[in-house]
């Protein structure tokens, strides 16, 4: 195996090769891009419940946007100086409306005290949010997986509920899915198709939002001691509230061309309108084992009809654009606006070895467990193929957009991290176990596609748009190009792009900036609005 060492997804579509692109992809041009600050470190975090301090935020997970310039965001904050002491951090889901003017940071949910909406009857309060924020391409509507405290103590003095999905449905934080399934008055949160009672354990990844009312989400159960997963949608406004879990798909079901396979392993999935005739889809990738798939793909469905899935690309589905290949892996990871579909792919029997270390920033016990495991890091296996594609639901094509290997210099689309919960760490007991995991990070719209890609040891953010791929944003460039405020001399030290980072003409990143001699650093969150056909950018 080659070695490199990095630093800190009806019937088939049909793939006509004259919309392809193949081998001749155009030489990267770089795009001059107007970046407005959404978030910065000189921006104070607003507090549900104030505590005393001044707490500047510091550190930003990857943001999401509208179609309105409306950005979500994860982000934490501390005061200067430690004023506080060590606990106190705040971390919450933010928002901000970049469309108005002087708009202000608001609140969705933070740790500085916010009651759990209801069922509560605890006063439970929530600690993390322990996956990114996403809001609705159409409308405002945001969701976050919260964890808490346990919100609800039953007549034994047994308290449940450490684990949810909460939304923003009419502005209004609510409980959107939950773990207490299990009991009587709230069995409208337990797993559909299950004998009566039986509850979510947990809620891996990000729920998706969809027209101000549906959430779209992967849950994770127990059903007669077999751990099963699936994808599942909810209603949070009808029947006053109280409608029940629907199931999308869920272990054991048949994958659709898959020759007889079950899935096995699901992702987080997305969903969004059809712009063409208003009905509302779900994308998810699905497999019929997660560490060694010899079925599945990426897979489409409409809402209101939820299992009458169809493939969009599987396993064994010739590679565009590499000629004699059929593709062997997808990412979980897929970005839909309702007609397009971006999503990573490999091919080919060629792997290298990545070396990756543990995380220096985040849940403390987390990183204490990593070091545990992999004191001197952990050498990870890839493709050497790799390629992003954009797939048309409407035309039934598929495109490769970008590929490593010659002629475009990509080396690498996959980052990995360490992420679970380590055994004995507060914030319950249903969390996924602490592993590495890959991602391909794009977000795609109708009018252009966006994608992150390393280049030997530079890291880029890239757009394709008319038939070629453009630089945004490289390692190599100036700081201050992207921030004002980021100290002089620095240059851009890491990029944040979200599945739902690019909408309409809006695309919003994450950035850090550091200067290597001085030590200095600074990040924040930063948006471009590329007009209303991106066009002028």
């Amino acid at each position: 195996m080659a070695k490199a060492v990095r630093t800190p997804l009806g019937g088939r579509l049909l793939l006509r090769a004259g919309l392809l692109l193949g081998a001749a992809i155009p030489a990267h041009a770089t795009l001059a891009t107007d970046w407005q600050t959404v978030v910065n470190n000189a921006v104070v975090a607003p507090q549900a419940v104030p505590n005393g301090t001044t707490p500047y935020f510091f550190s930003y997970n990857q943001p999401a946007v509208n179609q309105a310039g409306k950005v979500a965001f994860r982000a934490r904050a501390k005061p200067p100086g430690g004023q506080g002491g060590s606990d106190a951090t705040t971390q919450g889901v933010y928002y901000r409306q970049l469309s108005l003017a002087n708009s202000q940071v608001g609140i969705v949910a933070d740790n500085t005290g916010v009651p759990v909406p209801a069922p509560n009857n605890t006063g439970a309060t929530f600690i993390e949010f322990p996956s990114t924020a996403r809001i609705d391409s159409t409308t405002g509507m945001i969701t976050t997986r919260g964890q808490s405290q346990g919100v609800f103590t039953l007549p034994d003095g047994t308290r449940e509920g450490t684990s949810g999905i909460y939304a923003t449905p009419g502005d209004a934080l609510t409980t959107a899915a939950s773990q207490l399934g299990n009991i009587p008055d709230y069995n409208y949160f337990q797993v559909p198709d299950t004998a009566p009672g039986i509850r979510f354990d947990q809620f891996p990844g990000s729920p998706a939002p969809l027209r101000n009312r549906f959430i779209v989400f992967k849950g994770n159960y127990t059903e007669t001691d077999i751990a099963m997963t699936g994808i599942f949608y909810r209603d949070m406004l009808a029947s006053g509230g109280t409608a029940p879990v629907r199931r999308i798909a869920r272990t054991g079901t048949p994958i659709p061309g898959g020759g007889g396979a079950i899935f096995g392993s699901t992702a987080p999935p997305s969903a969004a309108t059809d712009p063409g005739n208003g009905r509302s889809k779900v994308v998810f990738a699905g497999f019929d084992n997660e560490d060694r798939p010899t079925a599945g793909g990426i897979y489409i469905t409409y809402l209101d009809r939820p299992q009458s899935l169809r493939p969009i690309i599987s396993l064994g589905d010739v590679v565009p654009g590499a000629p004699g290949f059929v593709f062997t892996g997808f990412g979980e990871a897929v970005s839909f606006d309702g007609r397009y579909v971006s999503f990573w792919g490999s091919w080919g029997k060629s792997k290298k070895i990545v070396h990756e270390n543990c995380p220096t920033d985040g849940n403390k016990y987390l990183i204490a467990y990593c070091l545990e495991q992999y004191p001197n890091g952990a050498d990870l296996t890839e493709s050497v193929n790799q390629g992003v594609f954009r797939a048309d639901t409407q035309n039934q094509t598929v495109r490769m957009v970008a590929r490593t290997q010659k002629p475009t210099g990509f080396t690498d689309f996959l980052y990995w991290t360490y992420s679970g919960k380590p055994p004995g760490s507060p914030g319950g007991g249903d969390a996924e176990p602490p592993r590495w995991r890959s991602s391909a990070f794009t977000a795609v719209t109708s009018l252009a596609l966006a994608f992150k890609g390393q280049k030997a040891s530079i890291d880029g953010l890239y757009v394709y748009r008319r038939g070629s791929v453009q630089t945004v944003l490289d390692t190599t460039m100036d700081g201050q190009s992207v921030d004002p405020m980021a100290p002089a001399g620095s240059l851009v030290s890491a990029i944040g792009l979200e599945r739902d980072g690019f909408r309409g003409s809006w695309l919003a990143i994450s950035a850090g900036m550091t200067n290597t001699t001085t030590a200095e650093t600074w990040a924040g969150l930063y948006a471009h609005d590329c007009g209303k056909v991106c066009s002028v950018w």
